[in-house]
């Protein structure tokens, strides 16, 4: 039988939300293998594709990511081809973020694999169930949005 403490700790929201974000870590990098590129990448060249001309600030503030690490996700995808920077010619202290054809081809190549993550992720819940989960996710995120390291900061 385990201990009431271990119990205490392993169902404690913060444990069981880390543990979930090591599940859909490990969904996502299944489902997209072979494609090299991270859900943090991903996300950030999602959002470079919606996005373009957008500068690494804003893309801080749209992913929720501290800025070195957001510095490092634009390095590696401009490494792989997947984005351009340039230089904004009314200040040109600002880089603009662009998503390459190989940064296009990439996501349109990945966009199924992640949905199947996604989906896989949620099967346990069942349909209703998984949209009330979704909803509580959201509220919670929002509700604490603020106490983050790394708020977002949405438009």
């Amino acid at each position: 039988m385990s201990h009431p403490e271990v119990t205490e700790i392993v169902r404690a929201p913060g444990f069981l939300i880390r543990r979930c974000n090591q599940v859909a870590m490990g969904l996502f990098l299944d489902e997209t293998a072979g494609y090299d590129l991270t859900p943090a990448q991903y996300g950030a060249l999602t959002l470079i594709v919606l996005e373009p001309g957008m500068d690494q600030t804003r893309l801080t503030d749209r992913v929720a990511l501290d800025r070195s690490s957001v510095t490092k996700c634009v390095e590696r995808l401009e490494a792989r081809g997947a984005v351009r920077r340039e230089v904004d010619p009314s200040d040109k202290r600002v880089r603009r973020l662009y998503a390459t054809e190989a940064g296009l081809t990439l996501i349109a190549a990945m966009r199924e694999g992640v949905r199947r993550a996604q989906a896989r992720l949620l099967v346990p819940l069942g349909a209703a169930r998984a949209q009330e989960f979704l909803t509580m996710l959201e509220e919670v995120a929002t509700a604490h949005n603020a106490a983050s390291r790394v708020p977002l900061r949405e438009p």
